[in-house]
């Protein structure tokens, strides 16, 4: 007896029907349930090209997809495709698990000890600005605590920080508006010399924002920058394009030495690959034999190695 056409696929090519020995056979869709309750059918050809982009060859990739394929069920969570997909990963290359479960290892970074402000301040660096993070400015009207201060030759930018640690949570319009209004009062301030004339501000997140939000900061022509917002030029695509990916991701971390780096300031996988064994050993007071193994899988994790 031929194989039946598989039911899970891409929203956009699903045959309504499937025929076995002439018979008609209707195909229902499996639908996943992301963390913030929305349903969407499940698309094997998305889970493949996400492998691919952490780093997974064309064969691996194929490999996962087929897997998780046979295990998905209607209404799973979009969490429990997620472990599917990293205990597959790891099996074969735990490093490409580090990178896939990036958005994870940002959130973790909170309750290891890191600042979003950190972050960002980090990863702007890595293109080019000179960033303070947390300082006090008057406006026209009222001081403001801008989460950090960025500058490059072209523009000062002042930048709210929304931090989220569990997936599933929108930026909302009220915060944007709230951005909006805190920059229109800096701008009067720096009209009357109370604070420097920051040319724009930015509100960044590390996960999604609501149609209202984008729709506002459209309007003002405000920038917003969000876990995939705007489009290939979001937080993840800038983090993936600098190799920065948190010490938060590595499977070989274990909670000492989690909090032993965090209270050293080491939040990347680059800042340990940086860094010889000497200096990490004096910052972190982490045996020599595990800074091997830790470092061995930074490098991995980076694509240095």
């Amino acid at each position: 007896m031929p194989a039946l056409a598989s039911a899970w696929w891409p929203s956009s090519t699903r045959p309504a029907k499937t025929y076995l020995n002439g018979a008609t056979i209707s195909v229902m869709p499996i639908f996943v349930t992301k963390a913030s309750g929305e349903r969407e059918p499940f698309d094997v050809e998305k889970l493949r090209r996400t492998c691919e982009r952490a780093g997974a060859s064309k064969k691996l990739a194929a490999q996962v997809a087929a897997a998780v394929e046979k295990k998905v069920y209607d209404g799973i969570p979009t969490k429990e495709i997620l472990d599917l997909i990293l205990k597959e990963l790891e099996k074969e290359k735990p490093y490409i698990a580090a990178r896939y479960d990036l958005k994870g290892a940002i959130m973790r970074l909170g309750p290891a000890g890191f600042m979003f402000e950190q972050v960002l301040g980090e990863l702007l660096e890595e293109y080019g600005y000179k960033t303070t993070v947390h300082s006090i400015v008057r406006g026209a009207c009222v001081s403001h605590e801008i989460d950090v201060v960025a500058k490059n030759k072209e523009e000062l930018v002042a930048i709210e920080a929304k931090y989220h640690n569990a997936p599933g949570i929108y930026t909302g319009v009220k915060d944007a508006l709230y951005v909006w209004a805190r920059y229109l009062d800096l701008k009067e301030g720096a009209g009357k010399g109370t604070c420097p004339n920051f040319s724009s501000m930015w509100l960044v997140t590390n996960t999604k924002f609501s149609s209202d939000a984008m729709t506002y900061a459209e309007c003002k022509k405000m920038k917003m920058i969000g876990w995939k917002y705007p489009p290939k030029n979001g937080l993840q695509s800038m983090l993936e394009a600098k190799k920065l990916y948190p010490i938060t991701a590595m499977r070989t971390m274990d909670p000492d030495s989690l909090r032993k780096m965090s209270a050293a300031n080491l939040m990347f996988c680059k800042d340990l690959v940086d860094r010889g064994m000497e200096e990490l050993g004096r910052l972190t007071g982490i045996s020599a034999r595990k800074l091997r193994i830790l470092q061995d899988e930074a490098a991995m994790v980076c694509g240095m190695k």
